[in-house]
């Protein structure tokens, strides 16, 4: 059976990035975005919809899903906010929230209906969920809890086979980052910050979700994959 890959938020450098392996693979790319007009170009079916709306995302999906089975979700929905507690409006925190774990746990809880068998759910993370980075509190909480989902959700499906992973890039190259890496400044900052020496491509963490998405990838589950340039578990030296 062609593998059918729905993405949650497939229009931005990432998910431009692993539409176009999906395809370059031969495989069926169903992509769902708030606002259809990021999408331009993108080879995939791309339908409106919100996934922080738990039940409307579902009946969507349903729908997609009824006319070609789905065998694997992505979600690449969320943010960036980069202020310490104090500073961060109840608004930000809710909206972060909303973005980057309701979105999770909708695509979880819409694979747990539609997919009965072998199938990949794979997530977004973020390094500062497992490291603490200063001015990071909303973003890094809401991550948490998406790695936290993962862990029990490959628990709860491991036994049809339908498993769950998530990605947690540092600092990616992408139009999300813009207000980053637009600074040559913060940009320099963050290439010191990551022992490798650079930001992550897009490309990058593609890779590692299509891996994911992938046979090659049967055997794991309920794992949280740092991609990252050794940021979460290194320190950079001087040489």
């Amino acid at each position: 059976m062609t593998k059918h890959n729905l993405i949650i938020g497939g229009g931005g450098g990432i998910g431009r990035a692993l539409v176009n392996q999906l395809r370059e693979s031969g495989q069926l790319v169903t992509v769902i975005s708030r606002n259809q007009e990021s999408h331009q170009g993108l080879d995939a079916r791309i339908f409106t919809g919100d996934a922080r709306n738990i039940d409307q995302f579902d009946d969507l999906a349903a729908s997609i899903h009824a006319e070609q089975p789905i065998t694997g979700m992505v979600c690449l929905a969320g943010s960036i906010i980069l202020k310490p507690a104090h500073l961060t409006t109840a608004d930000e925190w809710h909206d972060t929230l909303a973005l980057n774990l309701t979105t999770a746990f909708a695509c979880v809880r819409t694979a747990g209906k539609l997919i009965k068998s072998d199938g990949s759910v794979v997530l977004t993370s973020t390094v500062a969920a497992g490291t603490g980075l200063p001015n990071h509190e909303a973003i890094a909480a809401a991550k948490a809890g998406v790695e936290g989902l993962t862990r029990s959700a490959a628990a709860t499906y491991a036994s049809r086979g339908l498993r769950c992973n998530a990605v947690a890039p540092g600092l990616v190259d992408t139009p999300l980052a813009e207000r980053i890496t637009r600074s040559q400044v913060a940009l320099e900052h963050s290439r010191k910050m990551h022992p490798l020496g650079r930001i992550g491509t897009p490309e990058d963490i593609a890779n590692a979700i299509y891996w994911l998405l992938s046979d090659s990838s049967s055997w794991m589950t309920g794992q949280i994959i740092g991609i990252d340039g050794g940021l979460g578990a290194t320190r950079a030296t001087a040489t």
